[in-house]
């Protein structure tokens, strides 16, 4: 028998994996040669990271760099699908990089263990073709946008939100992420406290590996200057143009330094306000007799579960706070923290001294034994 050329891009273990690419005439060989030879940077190992990072690395996507510094938590789990229960307390990205290597390990995936920052971002952007933003903060894509337009590499948005999810793909060719949000959103709230439908950063995190996939082949990629905005209630999608703005710091000839427009910023288990309390300290007052706990959530959060004292939702608090002893202080809960943080500055702002418990109902069952 004649002997097999050896020398080729593919071993028989790769051909075989990925003959469903190599049956499409738009992948074929050479696109899967592309893939191969391939280095994508995921910043974030999240809701969005997670389903990105899985197909990326399906596909045969050769090196994948994993940034993230957090670790897992169990309220990761209803939406992050890399992670299992045995993996909490665990850092995500050398699990997502555990993961991804079982399901392929043809590829490279190397995991860098911390967040997104002025010190590593240019040395991370610069060794890969390809950087995918699965973060949660204006922040962290703020520099991300500012980094790949200095040193002309694409990156692909999403973000996500309650039932609401936007994407896009930035390049030198088009308008920059500062064009279409020249400033943050004001009515942000923190990365906890809104709420996020488990399916939905899996919809936004597939059209990601979508667009970079078809990107790295060579095909055309609809989202290149358009931002995707996608309504899972309605089960709506809607395409908006960006334009470039010629003023924009970033992209256009605006002279503002755009390294000061930015600022590392995670979930963060610190005081957001002077009248925060920890939970340790909640379990200290609440016992007090000149306290009065307030459950400031909504009834049908107070039924599913509380931690006791007084139920007053917010909605109705300043029309019910007559009826409160004005020598007590009034602690606050809700369920992460933000809700109760309000309820505290409107009770000050009436004279009656108030404080809330930084984190609400979610910190106190993380550091609670249950």
């Amino acid at each position: 028998m004649e002997e097999l050329n050896r020398d080729t891009l593919f071993s028989a273990s790769e051909w075989l994996r990925y003959t469903r690419h190599l049956q499409l005439p738009q992948v074929g060989a050479e696109g899967q040669g592309k893939l191969k030879n391939a280095r994508v940077l995921i910043v974030g190992a999240g809701g969005l990271g997670c389903p990105v990072s899985l197909y990326l690395a399906a596909a045969g996507v050769g090196s994948i760099i994993v940034v993230d510094g957090d670790i897992v938590d169990v309220t990761n789990l209803q939406r992050q699908i890399l992670f299992n229960t045995q993996q909490i307390g665990e850092g995500k990205a050398e699990s997502a990089r555990q993961v991804l290597m079982a399901l392929n390990p043809e590829i490279e995936v190397i995991a860098i263990a911390e967040y997104l920052s002025g010190e590593n971002a240019s040395t991370l952007v610069a060794s890969a073709d390809l950087v995918i933003d699965c973060t949660d903060n204006f922040s962290a894509r703020y520099l991300i946008n500012d980094i790949c337009q200095q040193q002309q590499k694409p990156w692909i948005f999403a973000a996500i939100d309650q039932f609401s999810g936007q994407c896009s793909l930035f390049s030198s060719e088009t308008g920059c992420f500062r064009c279409l949000f020249p400033v943050p959103p004001s009515a942000m709230g923190d990365c906890n406290s809104a709420g996020v439908l488990g399916v939905l950063p899996g919809m936004l995190g597939t059209i990601q590996a979508n667009e970079a996939l078809k990107y790295l082949v060579g095909q055309s990629v609809p989202l290149k200057g358009v931002l995707l905005v996608v309504d899972a209630l309605e089960l709506s999608f809607k395409k908006i143009a960006i334009n470039r703005d010629p003023e924009c710091v970033s992209c256009g000839s605006g002279t503002a330094n755009t390294s000061d427009q930015w600022s590392e910023k995670t979930c963060s288990s610190e005081p957001l306000d002077h009248r925060a309390v920890t939970v340790e300290q909640f379990e200290s007052l609440r016992k007090r007799a000149n306290y009065i706990v307030i459950d400031v959530r909504t009834d049908a959060e107070r039924a599913a579960f509380n931690l006791g004292g007084k139920h007053i939702p917010l909605t109705r608090l300043a029309e019910s706070l007559a009826s409160i002893d004005p020598e007590k202080t009034l602690l606050c809960y809700c369920q992460s923290g933000l809700r109760s943080l309000q309820a505290a500055e409107l009770i000050a702002s009436l004279g009656i001294t108030s404080q809330s418990l930084d984190g609400g109902i979610s910190a106190w069952l993380k550091q609670m034994p249950l």
